[in-house]
């Protein structure tokens, strides 16, 4: 009798096994996708494959549960099983965009990451993974599951070249033209990047710091897009009431969104660290 009772587990068991490997999952995910999670239904973040063998063992109906988790394999985030929607597979392949996968408006995030989303439509920089289980419309787990790592890039913002820190600008030149020169964005994003010079007045009793933070730009313009150089003909008379004065640059770098590009110190806004520069009109400096 209770080798009859096992060989009807056993057969029961094999027979489970055998209708759940009738639904297989497949996550071809981009390794590094686009930093915006609401642009994942676009073909370069990857495809969701499920392919499903009509059984009549198995519903053909699923849900989808999808798992964010950090590069120590810590969840960041999960989407709500309850409130997934019921997605019925038809005989064969069936693909999904990566935004299917995903499931933002069903994905709820914890601490950091949540407010990072909410603030900028991003994830933080970093190592995550993508985990993707399916169940059955009841709510019980299939066999049909997998895991993709992927990475969020952090980027080094363009270094100041031209006016150089501390630069004394002859206003006789200055009053024409003055180029400014900038190094590219590090690494290179898919989308080629925008940037933003802007120039500040340092006015009497500020530091240069202080004008950068509180003065509006006398100069707040877009390069060439491609072009890691600005030439401004400033039409002011820098010969009077601007000769042997101060100004603070620096470069903003705006994404295809126009939105700032993450780097280590989201307070920064995509700005560069800034450079100061100085207008002399040397024919007023006193002969040695």
């Amino acid at each position: 009798m209770k080798k009859y009772i096992f060989s009807t587990l056993l057969l029961i068991m094999v027979s489970a096994y055998y209708s759940e490997a009738q639904i297989t999952l497949i996550l071809a995910l981009n390794s590094r996708p686009q930093p915006y999670l609401s642009d994942w239904s676009n073909p370069v973040n990857g495809q969701m494959i499920i392919s499903y063998l009509q059984s009549a063992n198995i519903d053909p109906q699923v849900k989808i549960k999808s798992s964010l988790l950090n590069e120590n394999g810590d969840a960041v985030g999960s989407s709500n099983l309850a409130s997934s929607a019921i997605v019925t597979l038809a005989e064969g392949v069936n693909t999904f965009t990566m935004a299917d996968a995903l499931q933002l408006s069903n994905l709820t995030l914890t601490g950091n990451a949540q407010n990072v989303l909410r603030q900028t439509g991003r994830l933080a920089a970093g190592q995550y993974q993508l985990k993707v289980e399916l169940y059955n419309a009841s709510g019980e787990i299939l066999r049909a599951k997998q895991t993709r790592s992927f990475f969020m890039t952090s980027y080094l913002l363009p270094v100041l070249i031209q006016p150089a820190n501390d630069a004394e600008l002859d206003a006789h030149i200055a009053q024409a033209v003055i180029v400014f020169r900038w190094t590219s964005l590090v690494p290179l994003s898919q989308e080629r990047p925008s940037y933003l010079v802007q120039v500040f007045e340092v006015l009497p009793g500020q530091s240069p710091m202080q004008a950068f933070r509180s003065n509006m730009p006398i100069l707040n313009e877009a390069s060439t897009t491609g072009l890691n150089q600005y030439i401004w003909r400033p039409n002011l008379s820098m010969l009077d009431s601007l000769a042997n004065k101060q100004f603070i640059w620096t470069v903003q770098t705006l994404d295809f969104k126009g939105e700032p590009f993450a780097s280590n110190d989201a307070n920064v806004q995509g700005r560069s660290e800034p450079a100061v520069f100085n207008i002399v009109n040397k024919s007023l400096k006193p002969k040695s």
